[in-house]
């Protein structure tokens, strides 16, 4: 047999070697990185672990030390540089001892891989800085990944092509089709996950290697598959205990909580110093870390909070999901219960989450057929949370969010609410875009709120005056109170100009305070004002001086939030 055959044939058996290991290696590599360091602190440091959670995707495992009462899913105690350094050159000398060329060179840079995921995360996601370490942790990171796939590549013949496409193929995409299925974050997920890969590829094809011609032997294919298999079937055999005991325990949570009488009066009106109280990582809207983190909304006088349950739709698709997931009905019951037993009023305020990168905004159907379909699948959403808003007593319930160019059918939206109106007693109302949607709504006298969504851009001056002037002219068009169902600017660097605006830039802690002031300054004492819900506080605490996003959790802003809830004289 001649040497090109017996390339091809090595490199056939090596590369569905790779392709039947990958799953189970990069699932331990998850694993390594992103819940050992937790674990080893837990273990040797005292410290309490805050939650371990096996599933498909990985591991995660989260800590923190003794006395730390809270628990934040995005900015607790995270291993740094050393431990993960240590954990990737332990791990990696191990397979480098056991596995074979091809094999020990997926591993390891499976291990880089899931290094550089938090960091990722992090950056294009949560919108938080990573702090030094991190960046150590992804720049080793790719070093490794580079040298793994240098390893993997020594089965394959000189040629700069064929390895590249050996590596992106074998590796990169892999790594991007199973980010896929984690289903966190916009559509371009898995591309950022896959970038690194696919570089690290480029530069390990480019280096001389070594060829190795000793075959991988069919028995290794074998193995491989049922590793991958045999993981399957083990994840899935845990999660169906787990998911049993954690609804034994839900069940019991739901049961000790009071509930609020469903025929009790409403307030029709009343003063909102309010959050979006949203449900996050892997706290979810769960009774336990919601209550934590309603004690802690309390002490900052916050009177309201906004649930925000997600239904989904695709961009041009009629169909809309909803009822499911970490918001459920009977979480969402069960977190306005919590807040009724604290003096809270509740808002439900349910929302559509559009895929492929757009938002409730860019939905829009020129045909009649479709649109008249589409408003009344979004009916029937509307009816379900209609009526759990009425079985849980929520204070005001909001009809919708930001349709921006489906609100112009009047006639439609006019329905949508005569039939909430049906199976929900208390206040009504509606969630606009800032400019022309909130200042061209024609229904607001069939609501009880005028809704603005406010994220009107404002000059360098932070001056407030046009767009008061912009509120003030519809409430006296309709002379109806107007509230904020959202309204935030992000702690990023000159966040007045495009409040909305989450791209990463510098962080600027002052610059998200020194707007909510002006915006507090502006409207709280207007009498026809009755409040307004920042966006947004996660059940999970994330947030801090390292994170860009909306929240205003652990920043200034929220000490100026406390200011003027407790001492705004309202």
């Amino acid at each position: 047999m001649m040497a090109g055959d017996r390339l091809a044939r090595f490199r056939t058996t090596d590369w569905l070697c790779c392709l039947s290991y990958f799953y189970p290696f990069y699932w331990l590599a998850l694993f390594l990185v992103n819940a050992t360091p937790a674990l080893l602190h837990a273990g040797f440091l005292r410290h309490r672990l805050g939650f371990f959670r096996i599933g498909f995707f990985g591991a995660q495992a989260v800590c923190f030390p003794p006395g730390e009462t809270s628990l934040n899913m995005r900015d607790a105690d995270r291993a740094g540089f050393l431990m993960v350094a240590g954990i990737l050159l332990v791990a990696g000398s191990l397979a480098a001892r056991l596995l074979n060329h091809g094999l020990r060179g997926l591993f390891i840079a499976s291990l880089g891989a899931a290094a550089i995921s938090q960091p990722l995360m992090a950056l294009f996601f949560a919108r938080r800085t990573p702090p030094p370490q991190s960046i150590a942790v992804a720049v080793l990171g790719a070093c490794v990944i580079v040298f793994g796939l240098r390893w993997m590549l020594s089965a394959c013949p000189h040629g700069f092509a064929i390895r590249l496409t050996a590596a992106a193929m074998l590796f990169a995409l892999p790594v991007a089709l199973f980010h896929s299925q984690v289903g966190f974050g916009p559509a371009r997920g898995p591309l950022l996950y896959a970038i690194p890969p696919l570089a690290a590829s480029l530069l390990a094809a480019f280096s001389r290697l070594r060829v190795n011609l000793r075959p991988t032997p069919v028995s290794h294919l074998i193995a491989g598959a049922a590793a991958s298999l045999l993981l399957v079937g083990v994840l899935h055999a845990n999660n169906v205990v787990r998911e049993r005991e954690r609804a034994t325990v839900l069940r019991a949570a739901l049961a000790a909580i009071p509930k609020s009488a469903p025929t009790a009066e409403y307030t029709k009106l009343f003063f909102q110093k309010g959050v979006n109280f949203t449900a996050e990582g892997r706290a979810g809207y769960e009774p336990e870390y919601a209550a934590r983190m309603l004690d802690r909304l309390k002490a900052f006088g916050v009177n309201a909070v906004a649930l925000v349950p997600y239904g989904s739709m695709r961009r041009g698709s009629t169909s809309i999901r909803y009822g499911g997931g970490w918001e459920r009905a009977e979480l969402v019951e069960a977190v306005t219960n919590l807040a009724h037993a604290r003096g809270m009023k509740v808002m439900l305020k349910p929302q559509i989450w559009v895929g492929g990168g757009s938002f409730p905004g860019d939905v829009e159907f020129p045909d009649a057929g479709e649109r008249a379909q589409w408003f009344a699948n979004y009916g029937e959403m509307v009816d379900f949370y209609a009526r759990l808003a009425a079985r849980s007593h929520a204070d005001i319930f909001c009809v919708g969010t930001e349709f921006g160019k489906l609100t112009m059918h009047e006639a439609e939206w006019r329905g949508l609410i005569a039939r909430a109106r049906k199976l929900y007693q208390g206040p009504l109302t509606y969630a606009s875009l800032q400019g022309p949607e909130f200042e061209t709504i024609k229904f607001w006298d069939a609501l009880d709120y005028i809704g603005l969504n406010n994220y009107y851009p404002l000059p360098d001056d932070l001056s407030t005056a046009a767009v008061v002037e912009k509120v003030e002219t519809v409430q006296r068009r309709f002379g109806k109170p107007v509230i904020f169902p959202e309204a935030g600017f992000t702690s990023l660097s000159a966040p007045h100009r495009q409040p909305w605006d989450e791209t990463p830039r510098a962080l600027s802690m002052e610059d998200q305070a020194r707007c909510y002031e002006a915006v507090l300054k502006a409207f709280y004492k207007k009498p026809w004002f009755h409040g307004v819900y920042w966006w947004k506080v996660g059940t999970d605490s994330f947030g801090g001086p390292r994170d860009g996003s909306h929240t205003p959790w652990g920043k200034p802003a929220m000490d100026i939030v406390g200011e003027w809830y407790r001492d705004g004289g309202r």
